[in-house]
């Protein structure tokens, strides 16, 4: 059975996204008249600051997930580029939030890739940092699936920071190379008797501090990174922890990232699909295991609730962006506004002899182009037995 969350729910996010329309940071300003929100929505202005070649693009919105609830965050949209005399480099973009939550839950992160001169360097990586009534079912498809949520058998509190980051060189044309950082700690409090005494938690602890080092090769032959209508990426990684930079365990990580668009037709109608998988092993600790369901790809379920030392995920999603009935004036058709879908199915087990069990993946969203081609995404997804209400900046993958 699948648990829904009110629609309204959208609707909201979107006015909150949108009514903002009159703090647009320069001298112009937007004449609202008596015609229907319907027929003006298309021409509000999404309130921006910019600073020469730097764009700022604030939001407050609410959102909704299994692990935090309605989650109340603001943050923004931060691009520009270090290059600016070259017109085929993209735009660095920097997206940031923090927020609270109706279960008391703090959560801050920032997400960024900056792309060097001639785009001959690339850095990316992601921050975050969680103080939050969580849930752990254990290890495996039969905990995650079996064992029930609740005050003396999930909940515990979670202190958790991440600092991840690549560094990638262009080697040849559409060809990278580079290391790779990995750095967390994770510290649980307040368990309940059934998470004392798993095995798991015997072996490694409640306060446990990963260091990894590692290399990351990529193909991308993308049009555009943050929202591709055409070309491939594919990423392939390996990291190796140790007890350097003060880390407790020594485990390997091995990720593969596949990831394709295709134009349908007219330009900005996009299919795109997206197989991935990550391989652990040896003393891969609890909260380092391979996990199902993120808000950036396998959307719909509890931020692991399913964790085991691999697994794997395939997603195809359809992308729409509206058309104008009239041009702007810039005179384009191109509306702002546009909505996806997506289905996909996912495992996770010891190794790839143990994906047994699959778990579907499904929704909607709706898509709102704060900056050109990047867009704030309003995204509801189902999976077996739980359901996820996302607002994020850019596409999912």
């Amino acid at each position: 059975m699948y648990k829904i969350i009110p629609v309204r729910i959208f609707f909201v996010a979107l006015i909150a996204l949108t009514v903002s329309a009159d703090l647009h940071a320069q001298t112009d300003s937007v004449e609202i008249n008596n015609r229907s929100i319907l027929a003006n929505i298309d021409s509000l202005r999404i309130a921006q600051i910019e600073l020469g070649k730097v764009k700022f693009t604030p939001f407050i919105a609410p959102s909704y997930s299994p692990e935090l609830e309605v989650l109340f965050s603001a943050g923004g949209l931060l691009t520009f580029k270090i290059q600016k005399d070259n017109p085929v480099l993209e735009r660095s973009s920097i997206p940031f939030s923090i927020g609270y939550s109706t279960n008391g839950s703090l959560q801050a992160s920032a997400k960024f890739i900056l792309y060097g001169k001639d785009d001959k360097i690339r850095i990316g990586g992601e921050w975050w940092l969680k103080n939050m009534p969580d849930n752990y079912w254990g290890v495996g498809y039969d905990k995650g699936r079996h064992v029930p949520k609740s005050d003396s058998t999930t909940q515990y509190q979670r202190d958790w920071w991440q600092l991840k980051q690549k560094i990638m060189i262009k080697v040849k044309p559409n060809f990278f190379i580079g290391p790779i950082l990995d750095m967390s700690r994770t510290e649980a409090t307040q368990m309940n008797p059934t998470m004392i005494n798993d095995p798991n938690i015997v072996e490694y602890g409640s306060k446990i501090r990963t260091s990894g080092i590692g290399i990351v090769t990529a193909f991308d032959s993308r049009d555009l990174a943050v929202n591709a209508y055409e070309g491939i990426y594919l990423d392939l990684s390996a990291t190796f922890y140790g007890n350097y930079l003060r880390g407790s365990q020594k485990y390997q990580v091995y990720e593969l990232d596949y990831r394709q668009y295709k134009t349908l037709g007219k330009e900005r109608r996009t299919l795109a699909w997206n197989l991935k998988t990550r391989a652990s092993f040896g003393a891969v600790p609890w909260p380092e295991l391979s996990q199902l369901g993120n808000p950036f790809d396998f959307r719909g379920y509890t931020w692991g609730r399913y964790r085991d030392e691999s697994m794997i995920i395939g997603m195809t999603e359809y992308r729409h962006m509206f058309n104008r009935r009239n041009p702007n004036k810039k005179g384009s058709l191109n509306s702002r506004f546009g909505f996806t879908a997506w289905t996909g199915i996912g495992s996770a087990g010891t190794d790839v002899t143990d994906f047994k069990h699959w778990l579907p993946t499904f929704g909607i969203g709706l898509r709102l182009e704060t900056q050109q081609r990047m867009n704030v995404r309003i995204d509801w997804g189902l999976g077996a037995d739980s359901s996820s209400f996302y607002v994020n900046f850019n596409e999912a993958f």
